[in-house]
Order: C-alpha cells, then structure tokens, then sequence
C-alpha cells in the first residue's frame, strides 16, 4: 500500500520501508494522491509496481523542483539537500558552514511566489555572516537574527480605520494591517527606528549660564505662540537617547563624541566592549534600536536609521523588539524636514570599507569559518550595488 501524508510542512510517500518526503504544496499533494490511489486500486502486482514507478518518479520531481527553487531563481544560494538546508553560495560553492534560518528561506520563496525583488534578504544575510559574534554564538544567534527580521506589527490605526470607516471585519483588518517590524533596504541593511528626546537648551559660551536654545515668537496682539523658532532643517536640531540622556557610555556623533543624537550622522561605541552581548538580559550596554513595538514603549521623537547586520550584538529574549548594536545611521526624523537625501546606499559603501578593514586586521584569525571561496564572498560583498 502507498500513503501520502502532510506532517507539519512536508508531504511523506510511504510505500512499505521505503519513504520519500518533500516540502509541501497543494498540486504536489494533490497529483501525488491521485498517483496513490491507482497504485492502490491495481489488481495485478504488475500493474502496482507500475503504477508504484510512475509516483516515484512524479514525487523525485516534485522533490528537485522544490529543493532548487529557489537556488534557480537565484545562484547566490544553493540548496545541500544531504543536509537539507541552504546556503549562501559564490559560483555554484557554499561560502560558509552556518545554513540560511528556514524563516529567511521562506521570505525568499514568499518574494519570488509575489513577484518581489528577493536580493534584499540575501543580502542581508551576506551581511550578518560578516558578525564578529557569530563564530562564539553561532546557529542560534542566526535564528534569533531571523526572527527579529520576520517580526510582524498590526498597526491599531489602520484596524481602527478598516473596522470603522469601511466595515471591514476585524479578523480581516488585522491581517491587511500587519506589517514587518522592521524594513530591509536594497543594500541588505536592517531600517529600524530609534526614539530621543530633544535638547532645547544650550550655554552661553562665556558665562556657561544654561539658554534656551531656540526662540519663540509670538502674535503681538494675542499673546499666542506663533513659531517654536526651530531650524527649518532637522539636521540642525539635536537630540540625546529618550531613556539614558546624558548616562551611559559616550558615542561618537560623527566626530564627536559625548550623548548627542543627529539627523544625517553616523552613531557609534568605541569598541565591542561597550556593548552587553549575552542575548538573554535586557536594560543593559551598548545602542539600543528596534522595531514598530519597540517603539510604542517611549515618547519623544522617532527616528529612522540604518543597521548593518555586522554590528548587531545582542537580540534579547524580549517580546518588544529591541536590539544592541555597535552602529548605525540616522537618516531621518519623522517630525522633521530633511535639508539632504541620505541613501542607504551610501551607508553600505562605508560599512563594506569598514569590512574591508576589519578583514586585513584579522587575516591570521578569521572571524567566520568561511572555506577556501571566501575572498570571492568578499569581493561581492564590496559590489553589493551592482546586484539586482
């Protein structure tokens, strides 16, 4: 007798000792069935082994279809399937032993089924395995790193708009307002939001005496504020961490160094050591950073910024989506009005001069257990923007 069952997202073709599995889908289960239903209604052992040989061979090519799914649509990962995994790949040659998380495999057959550019997740996950703290972390830090990536948000405004204004149901509603938590740009870099709070004070530069550092206007009839005299541009604005303030580890705002926030500047520790890298423990060291949820915990202003994946060093087990990193960018603020375009595409240049860098100072220790074709991945790494 020949069975086709579903376990979890597998089909199993059992026929006595022999089994066969591949991953599911609703034309592999259905053709297959029908395949079994013959080989079982046959009435001579002739006709069963047949009927038996035909099944093998339609689920051997459903199987390869699905295993080199996505490795068709695109060569830059290929499919192990002794290990039954996949793997970042140059030239047809796996670049590193750590498997892609199956979440990110799954957003990458999701893109090609919808039509959707998938190369930004793969080269997202180019730039994770460049992480210092993969080689001690390892397989479950990757994982984690997928599930921050994949977390979902159900945005309540967009709900409360498709319940009440155009009667949609709200089962319906929350599942056309979910979003990703956190975006990913062209380039592979993670777009996640950080919230300050704004200095409107400064000091006299002679007395030290604290002003204020904007200053109002008002109508001259009625006594109401008319301007908060902010600069026109938010680059010219200032902020600092909205939990931390002035507390903690000084980082560098560009040059310089001290608690400051800006649009259009690159923010970063001085070393590894300022950030708490055990995944477990929240509330501790280093650039706190995180998604849509992450968000709604802290009032003042939000910001977009850019992270390169490279310089995440904890996920912790937490539910609001936060992360401590080494480094990111801020791009913009949400309240206010940029004076320059700043494209994520420039951030990734320097990221890649800094891998770059990092590269020459450790080659005697590599911080990945990359195989002989890694000075290929990092020659595609330093082109990431010619690919498409």
């Amino acid at each position: 007798m020949v069975y086709i069952d579903v376990i979890g997202d597998n089909i199993s073709v059992s026929m006595g000792e022999e089994t066969v599995s591949l991953k599911y889908s609703k034309e592999a289960y259905e053709k297959l069935s029908k395949r079994a239903d013959k080989a079982n209604s046959a009435e001579t052992v002739e006709e069963y082994k047949k009927q038996v040989a035909k099944l093998l061979k339609k689920a051997t090519e459903y199987q390869l279809s699905v295993d080199q799914y996505i490795t068709t649509a695109c060569d830059w990962v290929m499919y192990d399937q002794h290990q039954g995994k996949y793997y970042l790949a140059v030239d047809g040659e796996p670049v590193t032993t750590l498997a892609m998380p199956q979440s990110l495999v799954d957003r990458i057959i999701e893109s090609v089924d919808k039509g959707i550019d998938f190369m930004p997740v793969v080269k997202l996950w180019t730039r994770f395995l460049r992480n210092p703290w993969l080689e001690t972390k390892g397989e479950e830090f990757a994982e984690r790193f997928a599930d921050f990536v994949n977390m979902t948000y159900v945005r309540p405004d967009v709900v409360k708009d498709l319940t009440e204004v155009k009667g949609y149901s709200e089962e319906v509603a929350k599942k056309l307002a979910t979003v990703y938590q956190i975006k990913i740009t062209k380039e592979g870099l993670l777009n996640g939001y950080k919230v300050s709070k704004e200095i409107f004070h400064k000091f006299d530069a002679e007395t030290g005496e604290m002003i204020n550092r904007y200053k109002r206007t008002f109508n001259v009839n009625t006594g109401e504020i008319e301007s908060e005299g902010l600069p026109e541009f938010v680059e010219d604005r200032i902020f600092e961490p909205a939990v931390m303030g002035t507390s903690g580890d000084a980082f560098y705002c560009g040059e310089e160094l001290g608690h400051f926030i800006k649009v259009g500047k690159t923010h970063a520790l001085q070393s590894w050591d300022q950030v708490n890298t055990n995944d477990s423990i929240t509330c501790v060291p280093g650039l706190h950073v995180g998604g849509l949820y992450y968000i709604n915990w802290y009032s003042g202003e939000i910001h977009n910024i850019f992270v390169d994946p490279m310089h995440i060093g904890a996920i912790p087990d937490s539910n609001d989506g936060a992360i401590r990193c080494k480094q990111y960018f801020v791009h913009s603020s949400l309240e206010g009005v940029n004076g320059s375009m700043y494209h994520s595409s420039e951030y990734a240049a320097l990221t890649d001069e800094e891998w770059l860098q990092m590269r020459k100072d450790i080659q005697s220790n590599m911080i990945m257990t990359f195989n002989e074709v890694s000075d290929n991945l990092t020659k595609e790494v330093l082109n990431l923007q010619s690919i498409s």
